[in-house]
């Protein structure tokens, strides 16, 4: 009987994140609890509530400690009633699920009638519906959507496990109920992905199995799909479950699990699988050779041991046979009781005893594990033995095998000896048992983990966000930015509040920097970013120190039509509109300023919103007139005389 794992299965990444917050709280100090089970898992809520982090159905029922938010979410009013109970909260909302609650208040504020596409039982509708102060609509099936009323807007968020053709099929209906509809398709490509992957295997085997809680609703989504597949589909939460008559004359089965389903419960499944695999080959009439079955040792001599097969008479496996190399002593490699897998090479010898080889059934084995390894493209481990010509040659399975060159890292490596010695994770990419060839590749595991990260950083990110990263590349328009795995570019333009000349002016490789998101586009695989937004722009700093009425010098940038520009400090510029130059009108602005010219000038506006600063050349010099006039006038305040008497002389005419 062959089993097969689907290859998208188990905690999709909010599940995942919330589990890790929970488990982080493990052993802190003060009490801790979950709203809700964290996940649709009795066994693991157990588990958690035994380490001392217990579900409670209400924020009421906690007076102190902290309160862990499931991946689900929850609606305003938690937060607000544990912050009025003085609760602290750790938020463990999937961005997806928070992404859909955003988009639902936001779509209410608009004047949207809010519909929310999903399960209204669910608890994750629940809190969506909160974010919307109860306001929204429910819709789960066709027949809901086309009994409806009309509405003038419509406004669709979907619950983040949905299935994606049903929430196409309803927003159809939608369309022909308001004359403006605007959609948000909230739903997870994780569990798009996971559910793709489960249809997929249950197309190519005789029986399926969904791992997952009974009253998870993405499981139970994840068998009816299967379902539709055809073949047997047997829905469980634990191995327990599992009968070994239900699988008589079954050849190859298939798993898969929901998104609460630990790691450590599919394992339990596929070994409970893999037990009845070996039960079933073994309930057999006749001994023959060539088979491999499993035994108990009974038996450890210095040279050979004895192992009890469940057949008529025990098997005996000589040195040369038990492993390789030979070891010196039997008691070496083996112990009585031990449970190992051998393959039979005479069923009825002429000395009556049963032979048998460890090391042969192993081999089996691991051509087995290569191939399976090979159609389910699962990654395997291998030790480098040494640097060959063209690449590797690594030990996987006890076998030989070779990882050419261009597959060892994403990009060519040049000297590939610091890799000897180490052990590493490869990708079958050839597998021929017959002329025992083994090829591998690093390459595509290091390109599948990329494309995992990059829908993990993806799904978090968002405009504005501010993160951290590494600088991992620089070319003359700009620096790459890793940001978890995925790298982000900042434009040239972007890079400082100055005028930048070459980004490696600003910034080196392997640099840590603080960043801001400025737009996130998942389709083109594209991140921009920008160094400069993730700070206070300098010139708000430095127009601090001016006010509007001061007089300042500065020196003319440049000139225009309009006016001339004048930086009246480093980095601050302000316009001299061309009715502000003189007191005369002016036609031509170097008529009266030239570039590199040092003027006095008056602040008349300062606009910081839009970084623009109004200046005076006349208003500057009539200030300065005035104040030489004043200075003689204070002198002179008890004095009755006018300017006429004192300048008057100045103009008097000759007859």
């Amino acid at each position: 009987m062959k089993i097969l794992l689907a290859e998208h299965r188990g905690f999709c990444y909010g599940v995942k994140r919330a589990v890790e917050m929970a488990r982080n709280c493990i052993g802190c100090e003060g009490k801790h609890y979950t709203l809700g089970p964290i996940i649709h898992n009795p066994q693991f809520v157990k588990k958690l509530e035994e380490q001392g982090i217990r579900a409670v159905k209400d924020v009421a029922e906690v007076s102190d400690g902290t309160i862990i938010i499931r991946s689900h979410g929850v609606g305003p009013q938690v937060y607000a009633a544990a912050e009025k109970n003085g609760i602290k909260i750790i938020d463990a909302t999937c961005p997806h699920v928070k992404k859909a609650q955003q988009a639902a208040q936001q779509l209410l504020k608009d004047g949207y009638t809010v519909v929310v596409v999903g399960e209204a039982h669910h608890p994750e509708i629940k809190s969506i519906v909160a974010w919307t102060h109860n306001q929204a609509l429910v819709v789960e099936t066709p027949e809901q959507a086309q009994a409806l009323s009309c509405y003038p807007r419509l406004g669709v968020v979907s619950q983040t496990t949905f299935a994606g053709k049903l929430f196409t099929e309803i927003t159809a209906i939608l369309k022909t109920k308001t004359e403006d509809l605007k959609i948000n398709k909230t739903i997870c490509t994780a569990t798009e992905i996971r559910q793709q992957s489960a249809v997929q295997l249950a197309a190519e085997v005789d029986a399926m199995i969904v791992v997952g809680g009974k009253n998870s609703a993405n499981t139970s989504r994840l068998a009816d799909l299967c379902r539709q597949a055809g073949g047997k589909v047997f829905l469980i939460e634990t191995a327990e479950e599992l009968d070994q008559q239900d699988f008589q004359g079954v050849d190859t089965v298939g798993i898969t699990a929901g998104a609460s389903t630990p790691d450590w419960i599919i394992e339990e499944v596929y070994r409970k699988m893999a037990e009845f695999d070996q039960i079933i080959k073994q309930d057999i009439t006749k001994l023959e050779a060539g088979m491999v079955v499993k035994g108990t040792i009974v038996d450890v001599r210095q040279d050979e041991i004895f192992v009890d097969i469940g057949y008529k008479g025990e098997g005996v496996i000589p040195l040369a046979e038990l492993a390789y190399p030979v070891p010196e002593n039997a008691a070496d490699i083996v112990s009585v009781g031990q449970t190992i897998d051998v393959l039979v090479e005479d069923a009825d010898s002429a000395e009556g005893i049963i032979k048998l080889s460890k090391v042969k059934a192993e081999e089996i084995a691991a051509w087995e594990k290569l191939a399976a390894a090979l159609e389910n493209q699962q990654p395997i481990e291998g030790t480098v033995l040494e640097v060959i010509k063209g690449g590797l040659l690594v030990a996987v399975f006890d076998q030989r095998a070779f990882v050419p060159a261009s597959h060892v890292e994403l990009r060519f490596v040049e000297d590939l000896s610091s890799y000897v010695g180490q052990k590493l994770e490869f990708i079958p990419l050839e597998i021929d048992q017959g002329k025992k060839r083994i090829v591998l590749s690093r390459k595509l595991l290091l390109q599948a983990q990329r494309q995992q990260r990059e829908a993990e950083v993806y799904a978090t990110l968002a405009e504005k966000q501010i993160i951290k990263g590494i600088v991992r590349r620089i070319t003359n328009f700009g620096a790459f930015i890793d940001i978890g795995g995925v790298d982000g570019l900042v434009h040239i333009s972007d890079m400082s509040w100055q005028r930048v000349k070459s980004p490696s002016d600003v910034v080196s490789v392997g640099d840590e920097v603080t960043v801001q998101v400025l737009k996130v586009d998942p389709e083109k695989k594209r991140i921009s970013l920008s160094l400069k937004y993730a700070e206070r722009d300098p010139w708000l700093d430095k127009i601090e120190q001016f006010a509007v009425g001061m007089i300042v010098t500065g020196k003319v940038s440049k000139t225009a039509k309009f006016g001339a520009f004048v930086e009246i400090c480093p980095g601050v510029e302000g316009l001299v509109h061309l009715s502000e130059l003189a007191d005369h009108r002016v036609t031509n602005t170097e008529e009266v300023v030239k570039a590199g010219q040092e003027v006095k000038v008056k602040i008349t506006d300062i606009d910081k919103s839009n970084k623009r600063i109004g200046l005076s050349i006349s208003q500057a010099q009539q200030d300065a007139e005035r104040s030489e006039f004043q200075s003689y006038l204070d002198d002179h305040h008890e004095i009755h005389v006018t300017l006429g008497e004192k300048f008057g002389h100045l103009f008097k005419r000759e007859d």
